[in-house]
């Protein structure tokens, strides 16, 4: 896995997921790209997956921590590593997708194609709502020749491509978030500093909610949670106002006829409309008794992109 190439570094949070990383490490090594490692960090998990990548992928780097950071913290661990390592991209992913064996040649040519673009991603199949697997088989199938395109939408983190630069200019990912938000958070920040986002059409599938399923109540509690944070972390009052109605309304409306297959109106209301109304209302708290932090935060992260001056 190495080269003259711009080397990469592959970052594959996991958390109890051995059913998912069977699948999908097998198809990140299958990857044509000469320059990249792959590095496992883990969650602190109960299943047997550090056991089992270690005994099963000997060539794998495997950081295991002693708690469940999240998915921005877990990131962190292993971009701080790839950083150290001298990588020149940094690609998070799930551990939950299966990759076209020239996702990495195709984000690294576009990076080195535009100097002005820090975040690159893929066609995703399964962002939102669940895709056969046959989808995905065939789009590799058919897929001839990498293309790519610049983008104003938010690229999701289960497939992201950062140039290291962007690190350096902006800071890592907020820990704060935990789950859910971090990687638009993070995009936002990189946008501010002027960076753009690019996508190819190299398929990639996503299980899609592969670990979070085992966990719908406290994964709604988060996309909810954070949603509000995000609002409060880069639009204005009137913007954060608009995002709490809308959380209410989505959550706690008793004829809300949005696409239930969707996972994010899944995540913002998982139950009925009583207990939606009283997480929504938690979260706001949370988010009040937060404020200053979040604040703070905003200020720090800001300050350090307007003082670069990029």
């Amino acid at each position: 896995m190495n080269g003259t190439k711009p080397k990469v570094q592959v970052v594959v949070v996991n958390y109890n997921g051995k059913d998912h990383l069977d699948y999908a490490l097998p198809s990140i090594r299958e990857t044509a790209y000469p320059n990249y490692d792959i590095e496992v960090v883990d969650n602190n998990s109960s299943d047997g997956s550090v056991e089992y990548v270690r005994e099963n992928y000997p060539s794998i780097s495997v950081t295991e921590l002693d708690q469940n950071r999240g998915w921005a913290g877990g990131n962190n661990v292993g971009i701080r590593h790839g950083l150290k390592k001298g990588a020149e991209y940094i690609v998070l992913v799930n551990n939950d997708i299966r990759v076209h064996p020239e996702w990495l040649s195709a984000a690294v040519a576009a990076g080195e194609a535009h100097s002005d673009v820090g975040f690159i991603g893929f066609d995703v199949y399964g962002t939102v709502s669940s895709v056969p697997l046959e989808e995905f088989e065939r789009a590799v199938e058919d897929w001839e020749r990498a293309s790519q395109h610049y983008t104003d939408e938010f690229i999701d983190g289960m497939a992201l491509c950062i140039k290291s630069l962007v690190f350096a200019d902006i800071g890592l990912l907020d820990d704060e978030y935990f789950l859910y938000a971090d990687e638009t958070d993070f995009e936002i920040r990189g946008q501010r500093a002027g960076y753009k986002r690019m996508k190819t059409n190299v398929p990639v599938w996503h299980y899609s909610s592969g670990t979070t399923e085992e966990i719908p109540t406290k994964a709604s509690y988060f996309a909810i949670r954070n949603h509000i944070r995000l609002s409060v972390k880069h639009e204005s009052v009137v913007g954060v106002f608009r995002k709490i109605l809308l959380l209410y309304y989505v959550g706690c409306h008793p004829w809300f006829d949005g696409d239930m297959n969707d996972r994010i109106n899944q995540r913002r209301r998982p139950r009925g409309v009583v207990f939606n109304f009283f997480l929504v209302t938690y979260c706001v708290l949370w988010n009040v008794v937060y404020l200053p932090q979040t604040l703070r935060t905003r200020r720090e992260e800001y300050r350090r992109i307007d003082c670069d001056g990029k």
